[in-house]
């Protein structure tokens, strides 16, 4: 694995097991239940992401990062529309942005 895929597949390890502990790192409180819910859900994504782009060439990286951006775009869509979850949604573009940004390098 490349140090993208392992730092995807490590971001989504500490998701899916402990998603109190990453979103409060990240924007400085505890999530909801539903949240909670959602972010191990993303953490499957990154995991599953992370071991489809190991395997692959370029064309898998780059659709991992059109997945990326896609995130991205939702979550400045939910930071729009929904003011009490606006700052986790900002973080969460940042760091769909950030991956998207290595997958296409």
């Amino acid at each position: 694995m490349k140090p993208l895929e392992l730092l995807r597949a490590a971001y989504g390890t500490a998701e899916l097991l402990a998603p109190g502990t990453v979103e409060g790192l990240l924007i400085g409180r505890a999530p909801d239940q539903r949240a909670r819910a959602v972010i191990r859900i993303l953490g499957a994504r990154h995991l599953l992401q992370a071991a489809v782009t190991a395997r692959g060439g370029r064309t898998l990286h780059r659709l991992g990062g059109g997945v990326d951006l896609v995130h991205a775009l939702t979550m400045v869509a939910l930071a729009a529309f929904d003011r009490r979850r606006r700052r986790p949604a900002v973080v969460n573009a940042a760091v769909a942005l950030a991956f998207a940004a290595g997958e296409w390098r």
